[in-house]
């Protein structure tokens, strides 16, 4: 080939681009609309995330297949399948591809040739390569439900403030003069608290954490500390040394609990009797920590995923107690259940303010050593530390539940929620201890969750994250209150299903009352006969007592032990019966709107350390439905039929296994293959929505 013939070949190539982006703009510019301004930017980043989610699984491309074939019936069910799974159900839509009709569309009640406000998204993509397209699909019936056990670690109990704060112990010579926590006449008083009703009718293991502190350089007490009468001898050697601030020296002992000791569904008792105690002890914290097994009925194709935290506790002061010195150095200790305390060297740039702490998610300080937050909500200082984590949701299907379980421990005053949305670029306070309360509460003191709803935060397609702090108050300048705070088996929840499984979910808002009640109604819809089941998840504060729940209208569904889950329906039919018909263990829901609500009494200031109730976003109502017939498929391109319908057969089959699906019935599964050979090299599609 000679110099003229290749510069010919390569002019014509490059000219033949250029017509092919030319032509493709053109496209894209006739399909777009006007501009409306910016009051729909959320409607359009939505159209373009579900134009790029539809075309990098392959929607678009198989839809187009089927239109070149005359089957637009299956063209217009994998589309309308696709949209209704990844966009909001008030979120109308109609979707044309190359000009096929007809068009994939649903109005969700709003007709399009009166809608106000569309945003449209428009994308070219190229046309399947000359071949055969195999698809298999399982036809399901109707998705079968399955129990699903969940192993649980929350905080049963939980004490964080000075005991000589609160009577009768602020009297006389202290803990010397009344060796019991609690005290009443002379002896104990117990302190109740609750464990959750579990599967295996035992917890899976438990630990209490105590602290003793000297406020004149002095020892440790000894401590006895009583579970539903089963004694734990802490011996004064086996409280460790911590750290020294002043003249307050710091201990603490943690010990593992005998499960059989702790009775799930009723009642517990604690109370701690001081040994060897002086005028100068104090205790600062307590808390009390368990994990067992939950189950719960779900539709098979749910699939959860649990995201564990790393633990971290520790704490910081300001180096020579200057806040205000400019070098901005703290001291500090971690600790570790293992380890006990470390101390870390001085350290520069670990005190910020709490306005440039949640503003700025670059500083290091996650996963890592303590710091001093200045001018936190209630306190003049406070010692803190914080844990993140990545929430990888882009294999997720729909987002039916999302939690986060914090469980804190050691002088814990305040806490703080917060998760990062991608898709918007921006960090949200899902909870702050000093904004879900009410007035009177001192700025939220001692408002720890529990658990926290993040469902609405959670997005689909994208990694999240998480971010849990929390802190212990010092009051003023003068004090040298910076104390031991702790986060241990923190982990995230995300259940998603890519079937069309309708879990529908109604959760009530995080709050602090300035008293020892506070209570909150849930209206909640059962849509039909056919509803599976019916779950209230409670969260309450870790000094909650006594739960109570009640129809509006009064009826008593529970009174009792804080719980983990209750099953609404076996409540109802072996009580009130206004919600359903039949027994315990065979009954149906009667559609309707219902009203619960929610009462939770705490425990005596003394007890907890604040003497406020709280509910926090975690306690939702959850009414879980069947999915009906549904086809699950997938789909292969190959140069023969038949490799084509065995490489989409394979591909269904791991498609199952990932959904949850352990057996599959082959009765159900069908398969089929088109030619591709008659499609354009770049097809156009719009994607059209509008909510009114």
């Amino acid at each position: 080939m000679d110099d003229k013939g290749f510069i010919f070949t390569a002019d014509a190539t490059l000219a033949l681009v250029v017509v092919i982006v030319f032509t493709a703009s053109i496209l894209v510019y006739g399909l777009l609309p006007a501009y409306q301004g910016q009051d729909h930017q959320h409607l359009q980043a939505l159209a373009d995330s579900a134009l790029a989610t539809m075309e990098q699984d392959g929607t678009l491309r198989d839809a187009a297949v089927y239109y070149a074939n005359n089957n637009s019936t299956a063209a217009q069910a994998i589309l309308t399948a696709s949209l209704n799974s990844i966009l909001p159900s008030d979120v109308s839509y109609k979707m044309t591809i190359n000009g096929y009709t007809p068009q994939a569309i649903n109005s969700r009640g709003r007709d399009y040739s009166v809608a106000t406000d569309v945003a449209t998204g428009v994308r070219v993509i190229s046309g399947p390569k000359e071949g055969w397209l195999g698809r298999s699909f399982y036809n399901i019936k109707e998705v079968g439900l399955m129990q699903q056990d969940t192993n649980v670690t929350t905080t049963l109990w939980n004490f964080h403030n000075w005991l000589t704060n609160f009577y009768p112990w602020s009297s006389g010579s202290h803990l010397n003069s009344y060796p019991y926590w609690g005290y009443q006449s002379g002896s104990y008083e117990n302190i109740g608290f609750s464990v959750p009703n579990t599967t295996t009718g035992t917890v899976n293991w438990a630990r209490f954490i105590i602290n003793s502190v000297d406020k004149n350089n002095g020892n440790a007490y000894g401590a006895n500390v009583n579970i539903n009468n089963h004694d734990y001898n802490v011996l004064q050697s086996q409280f460790k040394y911590l750290y020294t601030y002043g003249n307050y020296r710091f201990y603490n002992n943690q010990s593992l609990i005998n499960p059989s000791d702790l009775i799930p569904g009723t009642k517990n008792n604690l109370h701690v009797a001081y040994q060897g105690a002086t005028y100068y002890d104090d205790m600062a914290w307590f808390s009390l920590i368990a994990n067992y097994t939950v189950s719960m009925v779900v539709p098979q194709g749910v699939v959860t995923n649990n995201f564990f935290f790393p633990d971290t506790a520790g704490l910081a002061y300001p180096h020579d107690y200057d806040i205000d010195n400019r070098r901005r150095e703290v001291d500090g200790y971690t600790y570790s259940f293992a380890g006990g305390a470390v101390a870390f060297p001085t350290t520069r740039n670990k005190i910020y303010t709490m306005t440039d702490y949640k503003s700025n998610h670059n500083l290091g300080l996650e996963n890592s050593i303590p710091f001093v937050i200045r001018s936190p909500p209630g306190g003049y200082a406070a010692s803190a530390v914080a844990i993140q984590k990545d929430i990888d949701n882009t294999d997720a299907g729909t987002i039916k539940d999302a939690y986060v379980v914090i469980n804190a421990y050691g002088a814990v005053d305040g806490a703080m929620v917060e998760v990062y949305r991608p898709q918007f670029n921006r960090w949200d306070t899902v909870f702050q201890s000093n904004i879900n309360t009410q007035p009177g509460t001192d700025s939220g003191y001692g408002n720890i969750p529990g658990i926290i709803n993040l469902k609405d935060y959670m997005d689909r397609g994208y990694v999240n994250k998480v971010r849990i702090t929390v802190w212990d108050n010092v009051p003023s300048s003068s004090s040298v209150d910076y104390d031991l705070v702790g986060l241990t088996n923190c982990y995230a929840v995300v259940s998603s299903s890519k079937l069309p499984i309708q879990w529908d979910e109604y959760a009530t808002v995080s709050d602090q009352s300035s008293n020892n009640q506070i209570q909150k109604d849930i209206t909640y819809t059962i849509r039909s006969n056919d509803t599976k089941e019916a779950y209230l998840f409670f969260s309450g504060g870790m000094d909650t007592e006594n739960v109570r729940v009640t129809y509006d209208s009064g009826q008593v569904l529970y009174d009792g032990a804080t719980p983990y889950m209750l099953n609404l329906g076996e409540l109802d039919v072996a009580g009130p019966r206004k919600m359903t018909n039949g027994t315990v263990a065979n009954h149906t829901y009667i559609p309707g709107n219902y009203t619960i609500r929610v009462a939770v009494t705490s425990g005596d200031a003394w007890a907890s350390g604040d003497g406020y109730a709280e509910i926090f976003s975690g306690t939702r109502v959850a009414v879980i439905y069947p999915a009906l017939e549904h086809a699950v498929w997938s789909t292969s391109y190959a140069p023969t039929a038949q490799q084509a319908i065995d490489e989409a057969y394979a591909l269904l089959k791991e498609r199952l296994r990932s959904q949850g699906f352990t057996q599959i019935d082959e009765s159900l599964v069908f398969n089929e293959s088109m030619y591709t050979g008659d499609l354009p090299n770049s097809l156009p599609v719009r994607l059209d929505l509008w909510t009114y």
